[in-house]
């Protein structure tokens, strides 16, 4: 994505969504565990604003890291800083109350809060919008 915020997320049985990772350009939106896998790709993702994406095939891009190794390194950091983003989120998500998680939130995403709704964050803080209200009228 060279330009705009997406959600990826997770879809249960009964409709509900449950928001896994907000990504601001410059990212790249991929189903990384399926494309790895080859099992069938088990998040949505959706833009939450004006984007730019812009599409690869994976198999070629793979091509290119043997012909590139500099590409291959790269997708490697990448990998590496999304596998610590994700180990800090669970974290947070276990050791943080909901204040504190929202006050994280804000830190490291301070221009998301204008753009996403707010049932959106609450949902990727782990708690309900009403929670969330509370929370922000303390503040």
């Amino acid at each position: 994505m060279s330009k705009g915020i997406a959600r990826i997320f997770f879809q249960n049985q009964e409709g509900e969504e449950f928001n896994k990772i907000f990504l601001q350009a410059p990212s790249l939106i991929a189903p990384y565990s399926s494309l790895i896998s080859g099992n069938t790709n088990q998040v949505n993702i959706q833009c939450l604003s004006d984007s730019s994406i812009i599409e690869a095939n994976y198999s070629e891009i793979l091509d290119l890291f043997d012909t590139h190794k500099g590409i291959e390194s790269l997708n490697r950091k990448v990998v590496e800083q999304f596998f610590i983003e994700t180990e800090k989120r669970q974290m947070s998500l276990i050791m943080l109350n909901a204040s504190e998680r929202y006050d994280l939130f804000r830190k490291e995403f301070p221009a998301y809060e204008n753009y996403i709704p707010q049932y959106h964050i609450a949902s990727y803080l782990g708690i309900t919008p009403t929670q969330l209200s509370r929370i922000r009228a303390k503040k």
